[in-house]
């Protein structure tokens, strides 16, 4: 019977690529109950339409 050494998570973080990192990366949220899968961020520049309204309101 051999013993298993103990492998830190700082360790197992290092050897997973960006993409495993991301897909599995959680957020905690009181409000939501706990550790959650993150909403995507919108990003600047992006122009994802809300350009010129203002709480649902057009000008």
């Amino acid at each position: 019977m051999a013993f298993r050494r103990t492998i830190s998570q700082d360790e197992l973080r290092s050897k997973m690529s960006d993409a495993d990192r991301e897909q599995h990366a959680t957020e905690y949220s009181g409000t939501r109950g706990g550790w959650v899968k993150p909403e995507p961020k919108p990003t600047p520049g992006s122009g994802n339409g809300t350009r010129g309204r203002l709480f649902g309101r057009t000008k």
